[in-house]
């Protein structure tokens, strides 16, 4: 193959890296909303989350996290995420 066309392969791949979505801060620390889910569920079970509250709080987060609202906030100005 010739140095061309691995230059090329190269662009393309690093053109798909950054199209690809980012990842949730939830992903980032838990691999997906839902292994979140599940340990928080435990913990509720285990009474260590309160069980009227968390189970609306694991909802709110899954929507924040399905609409992709998390990547909308961490543009703000404060960069939270980045802290």
């Amino acid at each position: 193959m010739g140095a061309n066309v691995r230059s090329m392969l190269a662009r393309v791949a690093k053109l798909e890296a950054q199209r690809a979505a980012p990842r949730s801060p939830v992903e980032i620390v838990y691999g997906s909303m839902e292994a979140f889910a599940e340990l928080a569920e435990a913990d509720i079970a285990a009474g260590k989350l309160d069980s009227i509250d968390f189970p609306i709080i694991i909802n709110c987060l899954r929507k924040w996290h399905r609409d992709g609202l998390w990547a909308g906030w961490t543009k703000q100005a404060n960069r939270v995420w980045e802290r």
